[in-house]
């Protein structure tokens, strides 16, 4: 299988802002901020790491499963990492001897009850602080303030935490006001990350193009220009699909190292895409490609070390990275037309994924509701048909 590189930079390889963020003291209240590419996620995994080094008792918490086994394989070794909302649950229960509350919910899924939360920790007696963990928190503008607000109230102590509320794509997020509020972090204590490691000069001026303007969180500066592949976006005929995998398949056969994320707006894409990569017949120069797809009922095994084809839905791509990305069949995103943001924020998070190339692929559609949202610029996005 042809690995590609996927691993913690040295600290010598730091740069003095990052240096500032990782020399803070291991212990006290720490918010990072930053936006996409500036190294949020490399400096809470190098904070992990010097907490096991130490043999501290830690936890390093991500907001969803994906994200949990990506940083898993970049730390390289056992790190002791959790989705924050089941290490929450047990710890809950755990400390208070009751089960979370939760509030009728649809599909399965029941949000949690703050209020009742907050009224059965505010009947607690003293715990011993002693024993409770450092905690690292990656992308935590993705938890809500009560879930800030309930674990001071239950005496933890020890954040470390990095965060971009311009990367919120979910409707229970904490901006850098409330992170700061909860944590009572001066706005002076916090450490702003503005240069970019990742994208590619283009892919990081496609993904300016969907920052929303808020300056809490102001977007990296932009890589050093140099020539590069423009981002393309593609419309092709609604059942041509084996055109668009022709395409994607072509694409990593180029060169087997890369890791291609194709990111789809529902499961009805990403499963569509991923049964169509898998059945198509093209020839190839190389081996056929790992094509692996992941979701809430299946969490396959996804080496991000080697190359290959990961199809998911937009809502597992925070926090990762990706030679390339392919965003599929983006006329199936829902625009809210009372605040369009939503969706550019989305789009902003997908884009940055990438490291090198960006290829967008639309249905032809006479009234495609997603260009409400995509920059008419040619230069920051060329359009073409298949």
């Amino acid at each position: 299988m042809s690995k590609r590189k996927f691993e913690l930079p040295g600290i010598q390889d730091l740069s003095k802002e990052q240096e500032a963020a990782r020399a803070l003291p291991k212990d006290g209240r720490h918010l990072i901020v930053g936006g996409p590419g500036t190294g949020k996620s490399v400096l809470a995994l190098i904070r992990a790491r010097r907490h096991q080094r130490d043999r501290d008792g830690y936890l390093f918490l991500v907001f969803n499963h994906l994200l949990n086994r990506a940083s898993g394989q970049l730390f390289g070794s056992d790190l002791v990492a959790r989705t924050w909302i089941e290490w929450f649950l047990e710890t809950f229960q755990s400390i208070t001897g009751q089960a979370t509350p939760r509030l009728p919910g649809n599909n399965g899924f029941r949000d949690i009850d703050w209020d009742a939360v907050k009224d059965i920790v505010d009947r607690m007696p003293d715990i011993d602080v002693r024993s409770l963990p450092f905690l690292v928190i990656d992308e935590g503008q993705d938890m809500p303030p009560d879930f800030y607000n309930t674990l001071v109230s239950l005496d933890f102590e020890r954040f470390f935490v990095v965060a971009d509320q311009n990367q919120q794509i979910k409707e229970a997020n904490s901006s850098r006001r409330e992170i700061q509020d909860c944590l009572v972090i001066e706005t002076g204590d916090v450490i702003e990350l503005h240069h970019n490691y990742r994208n590619d000069y283009r892919v990081a001026k496609l993904a300016n193009a969907f920052y929303t303007g808020d300056p809490a969180s102001p977007p990296p500066e932009l890589p050093a220009s140099a020539p590069g592949p423009e981002p393309i976006l593609y419309d092709y005929e609604q059942d041509r699909l084996e055109v668009v995998v022709r395409a994607i398949l072509l694409l990593a056969d180029r060169d087997p190292r890369k890791l291609i994320g194709v990111i789809a707006p529902n499961n009805r894409v990403r499963e569509r895409y991923f049964e169509a990569l898998r059945s198509a017949e093209v020839k190839l120069d190389n081996p056929p490609p790992t094509i692996v797809t992941y979701h809430g009922q299946n969490r396959t095994e996804v080496a991000f070390d080697e190359g290959g084809v990961l199809v998911i839905n937009a809502q597992a791509c925070k926090g990762l990275e990706f030679d390339t990305v392919v965003l599929a069949d983006i006329d199936e995103h829902y625009i809210p037309r009372a605040d369009p943001d939503v969706a550019r924020r989305l789009f902003y998070v997908m884009v940055a994924r990438a490291r090198e190339r960006v290829f967008m692929f639309m249905k032809r559609n006479d009234r495609n509701e997603i260009e409400r949202i995509l920059p008419a610029d040619p230069n920051l996005l060329r359009r073409e048909a298949m």
